[in-house]
């Protein structure tokens, strides 16, 4: 479970980024008219960046949907391990490796989607 200061980092993030685009529409509403050069030259980097995040949008999703795979993956090992009663001890020792780090891609998973 994350403690408060990790709960207030990443509550801070998802704000972050929910803003972002509002501030990139507000910083290419204060550039019209675009009647100086420096004006344009701030509208086009504004356009950019508008761009690249939904360039980063997207790389995020796209990384999230193979993680979701991985762990979709992972989760059917494990219920296999569960099945096979006969190699008890053997299967065991993997079930217990193999569970914290679904655990760990889940809650990846989960904060990077809150992000986007």
């Amino acid at each position: 479970m994350p403690n408060n200061t990790t709960a207030q980092f990443e509550h801070a993030h998802t704000l972050a980024i929910a803003r972002q685009s509002a501030l990139i529409a507000e910083l290419i509403e204060l550039t019209f008219p675009a009647d100086t050069p420096d004006k344009l030259r701030v509208q086009e980097l504004a356009y950019q960046l508008a761009e690249l995040r939904g360039s980063m949008h997207v790389a995020a999703q796209d990384g999230c949907d193979t993680l979701l795979r991985v762990i979709a993956g992972l989760g059917a090992v494990l219920r296999l391990l569960e099945a096979d009663g006969d190699t008890f001890e053997a299967t065991h020792g993997l079930h217990c490796l193999l569970t914290p780090l679904k655990q760990q891609l889940d809650g990846a998973v989960n904060r990077v989607q809150g992000l986007i």
